[in-house]
């Protein structure tokens, strides 16, 4: 794949390009580490537990009249609707998604289908002004499940 330009990243919401973005971060998978010293013991033992799907991050300009990305994500955070086609384009065909179908993480069943579908909540959504700037917009989202790079 090799490197990507920024410039031709993306935030969508399905098919529909979130207006006005600029920015995106995807703050990737955790892994707990559970600690299982015993009486005895000189140094601290651990095991890695459960794996945690991070969060995103993305912002740029607020622009009301984008009903199929900005205002649809502002009512799925309302409302704490789950979210699974939020697409983050690394470049015009390729993006992470939370995993639906395929995954590193997923459970599968006997025939290779996911049986537990991922999804992303609207966590936080911000929207400021400057008297000398933009209006801008900003959202931040916790992944239940995994990403996958589609």
């Amino acid at each position: 794949m090799g490197l990507k330009v920024g410039r031709d990243a993306a935030v969508k919401l399905g098919a529909s390009t979130i207006v006005g973005q600029g920015t995106w971060s995807m703050n990737g998978i955790t892994l707990d580490q559970l600690e299982s010293t015993s009486f005895g013991d000189s140094w601290k033992k651990f095991v890695l537990g459960m794996r945690d799907g991070g969060t995103l991050g993305f912002n740029g300009f607020y622009d009301p009249a984008d009903t199929t990305g900005q205002e649809a994500l502002l009512n799925y955070q309302i409302n704490g609707t789950e979210v699974t086609s939020l697409r983050m384009y690394i470049d015009n065909t390729s993006y992470w998604e939370p995993c639906q179908t395929t995954g590193y993480f997923t459970p599968h069943d006997a025939t290779g289908n996911a049986t537990v579908k991922s999804y992303a909540l609207i966590t936080t959504a911000s929207i400021g002004a400057d008297k000398s700037g933009l209006m801008t917009i900003s959202f931040e989202a916790k992944v239940s499940g995994c990403m996958a790079l589609v």
